[in-house]
């Protein structure tokens, strides 16, 4: 059976490019991806971070200790530091050289947004050097990290959490990958951040264990640190761990659908191979080979194709794997110094799943080639059999995926809302519904064909009975041909389901989510006529809200994000995100959905939650929660709002929000009868020069959906590029196999007087009603994932449109199109012009003699 599946690929190797093509890309796509995950899932120990150089470092225990209901206890990381006690720090710094890091927020004019304040002294523990200029000696003295030489002797002006204030460059030092700093002295920076975040400490790591639980009385609220568990005291390490979430999602989401595409791929190829093959396969069967040794065959042809595919995958993954990490720095989801490593495992593992996939590829194919029988060597007909087990095992596992896409999305928007809110989750339903669509393909194009081809061609007869004789006897063989040709119709349309239900569900459903995120944004400004947003800065500094404040004529809400702790009976603290707000301004100037309570009742001690709060708290109920800070407290619920399409899921009283974290921004309403245009030139006149800017709830709304559509764009190129284009090649592909066994029945037009242009029309055409079969059923698709997706995030947000990628599920049809005519006709008209009348003419004498 080696031998002769050796021979079934050179010979028949057009048969198989497709399948070679689709498996070598989803291998490639492995290759890149499992790597980049797998440097995710542990980001390497740098040579160089905030404390590489201190041999001990002791930070707060930002965690918080939630006893369950078991008596077990659960650790849960806080969001805020809350500093060193002063015990803690005069214990420690009586073991030797200690160090005090103050960290702050402190922009220059033409920083980074992300630009932090430290002291000098600290610097050397993160082995900064100062390459230019001198250390700074006095107040409003500054050195640049990573700063150019002609910052040199400048003044600059530099906002902080507090407000503007102007310093002098005296020095910069070279860059470093784990941050953008401006160094002042010491004293300075502690009179701007009184907290200390950590101690570099250069004695004995034993002795400053010792001073810690001293410091703290025998407890172990401070953690001490020592060799590689340094790192986790950088926030740009964990800034680095979050990214990475950020990283598995639309990687691995490219991989499965890359590989579910593969899966489909490879199944209609060999299905299709097998129909073409059945003669071969029972001559086999007749001179004495057994079904098993046919499945084995096909399963052989598998294996060699799969091992020379995943070679040619392993190969570009290899070459992959940097563009990938540049498209990922470029597009601002990973940073630059995050290495990816290719190891021998990860290609391997991508190979390992190629092989799979075409060994799933086969699986039934295999099975029907088993089914062959001898006799049917010794007849010819010139019509397919219907599969009528395949034809069952379709309505069968198309019917039921499908009916389960349907029960999820309708079960999601019915119970479960929010997760209609998830994009994640949201492609978990897509490939149930995509892959239903796909199956059932095969089952319902010929109906659609029939039903949408039916109309036309009556008219045409009515209309003009000299044009029905020329352009309907086109029409009919073009017809009739892809309603017998069942296998080749149904390989021909499912790569346009595919195209089309994956782009429509994955950008129908996400766009649906962006619009009901702008919707939730609209609503909540309903009431607001202004927002003070930050321009330029992560966020407004106490200048700006005391400022904005003092203009008259106005209701300013101060929003600034923290986050809360929710407690949960037997299981750890949940963190939630959610807004410190001014509590006399909620009511008047947010629009929220209010289930019940009041707003006006938020206060030091109450907060606002959402109705999806863990233990559903009533109104009037009073539940444990944890501050940002690990500070613990029992609030009353002042009101429950119904669950938005919103990350905030809960309110709490400004005095929550910390005393040096950055507002978020400020939502205004003007007062019955105020000037507006005076208000808005004060509020202008407030926050210029100071990292702020004016605008209107429209602009904001807008903002969200510039940065929607950037999202939805950037969820195209991942995941759905390589998908759409191994479609693409499988639909080709499955034309071009076709025309050899087309070649008799073309040549018999011909002989029955069609011209060339009648016979390349009807191919034309017939491939044009599989394209436009394809079409409908994976617009079906589409429709009811984002029909699911509209009535979960109605719940949420009330009124959202739907939005239905038409323009993109347009173009892919014309691409598909454009590809399958040029597969279809090109090598049509190449059969035509190598004389196949003649040499059908000829095999028809030589049976009729």
């Amino acid at each position: 059976m080696l031998t002769v599946a050796l021979s079934t690929l050179r010979v028949r190797w057009v048969s198989f490019v497709g399948t070679f093509v689709a498996l070598a890309f989803g291998v490639g796509l492995m290759a890149t991806a499992i790597p980049v995950i797998a440097a995710t899932g542990g980001v390497a120990t740098p040579a160089q971070h905030r404390y590489a150089k201190a041999p001990v470092v002791v930070v707060p225990n930002t965690t918080i200790d939630v006893v369950d209901d078991s008596g077990q206890v659960e650790s849960t990381a806080v969001t805020q530091q809350p500093g060193l006690p002063a015990a803690v720090v005069k214990a420690v710094g009586a073991t030797g050289k200690v160090i005090a890091d103050h960290s702050f927020y402190a922009q220059l004019t033409t920083g980074p947004k992300d630009q932090v304040g430290r002291g000098w002294s600290i610097a050397a523990a993160g082995g900064y050097r100062l390459t230019t200029g001198h250390a700074p000696a006095r107040d409003g003295e500054v050195v640049v990290g990573g700063g150019a030489r002609s910052l040199i002797g400048r003044t600059l002006p530099l906002t902080t959490s507090t407000g503007p204030m102007t310093v002098t460059v005296t020095g910069v030092t070279a860059k470093v990958p784990f941050e953008d700093a401006v160094f002042f002295t010491d004293a300075q920076a502690a009179r701007l951040s009184p907290a200390v975040d950590a101690l570099a400490a250069y004695g004995s790591a034993a002795e400053v264990r010792q001073a810690v639980e001293e410091g703290f009385g025998g407890t172990s609220h401070a953690l001490v640190l020592t060799g590689d568990a340094r790192l986790t005291a950088d926030p740009h390490h964990s800034e680095l761990l979050a990214l990475m979430d950020s990283v598995d999602t639309p990687l691995g989401l490219a991989a499965g659908v890359a590989g579910f595409v593969a899966v489909f791929v490879v199944s209609g190829t060999f299905a299709l191979s097998i129909s073409q093959r059945r003669r071969e396969l029972a001559l086999l069967r007749l001179v004495g080979s057994t079904r098993r040794q046919l499945r084995t065959l096909i399963y052989l042809e598998a294996v060699m194709v799969g091992v020379l595919a995943s070679a040619a995958g392993c190969a570009m993954g290899l070459a992959g794997v940097p563009l990938c990490r540049t498209w990922l720095i470029d597009h601002h989801i990973i940073t630059a110094d995050f290495a990816v490593p290719v190891t021998w495992w990860a290609l391997l593992t991508a190979a390992g799943i190629g092989m799979v996939t075409a060994l799933i590829g086969v699986l039934v194919s295999s099975r029907r080639a088993g089914r062959v029988n001898p006799g049917e060597a010794l007849q010819e007909a010139s019509v397919e059999r219907r599969p009528r087990g395949g034809h069952i095992f379709r309505w069968v596992a198309g019917g039921l995926a499908l009916a389960a896409g349907i029960v999820a999305v309708t079960g999601t928007a019915a119970v479960q809302p929010e997760a209609g809110a998830n994009a994640a989750a949201s492609a978990s339903l897509v490939l149930v519904i995509v892959g239903a669509c796909a199956t059932l393909a095969g089952v319902l194009a010929a109906p659609l064909i029939r039903l949408f081809t039916a109309l036309p061609g009556l008219l045409a007869a009515r209309r003009d009975r000299d044009a029905a004789d020329a352009g309907g006897a086109v029409w009919t063989t073009a017809r009739q041909s892809a309603l017998t040709a069942f296998r080749r119709t149904s390989a021909t349309t499912t790569p346009v389901v595919i195209i089309v239900s994956l782009a429509g569900c994955l950008l129908g459903s996400i766009g649906t989510i962006n619009a009901a995120q702008v919707s939730g944004v609209r609503r909540q400004l309903s009431h607001t006529d202004y927002v003070i947003q930050p321009a330029g800065t992560p966020g407004l500094s106490r200048t700006v809200v005391e400022r904005v404040r003092s203009v008259t004529g106005i209701t300013p809400l101060v929003t600034t994000p923290t986050t809360v702790f929710a407690s949960r009976p037997l299981k750890p603290a949940l963190a939630r995100h959610a807004a410190a707000v001014d509590s006399t301004a909620l009511a008047t100037v947010a629009d929220l959905r209010v289930s019940s309570g009041s707003l006006s009742r938020l206060g030091p001690d109450s907060i606002v939650v959402s109705d999806i709060w863990p233990g559903s708290p009533k109104t009037g109920q009073r539940i444990k929660v944890w501050l940002a800070d690990g500070t613990q407290k029992s609030l009353e619920v002042a009101a429950v709002l119904a669950a938005g399409n919103t990350d905030v899921r809960a309110y709490v009283d400004s005095s929550y929000g910390g005393t040096t974290t950055l507002a978020g921004r400020i939502d205004v309403r003007l007062a019955p009868g105020a000037d507006r245009a005076k208000t808005v030139a004060e509020l202008r006149t407030a926050v210029h020069g100071l990292g702020a800017r004016v605008t209107t709830a429209d602009q904001v709304a807008a903002a969200a959906t510039d940065a929607n559509e950037e999202s939805s764009h950037n969820g195209i190129l991942m995941i759905l590029g390589l998908s759409i284009l191994y479609a693409v090649i499988a639909l080709a592909n499955t034309l071009v196999m076709t025309i050899s066994d087309r070649r008799r029945e073309l040549a018999m037009l011909r002989l029955a007087g069609a011209t060339t242009g009648q016979v390349l029309g009807a191919v034309a055409v017939e491939t044009l009603m599989c394209v436009g079969a394809g079409a409908v059923l994976g617009a079906l698709g589409s429709a009811i994932s984002i029909t699911g997706s509209w009535a979960a995030l109605r719940q949420l947000v009330g009124p959202t449109p739907a939005v239905v990628p038409w323009s993109t599920m347009g173009e892919l049809v014309a691409v598909c199109a454009a590809a399958a005519l040029v597969a279809a006709v090109a090598p049509a008209l190449a059969a035509l012009r190598r004389g196949a009348g003649r040499n059908i003419l000829a095999d028809i004498s030589g049976e009729a003699g």
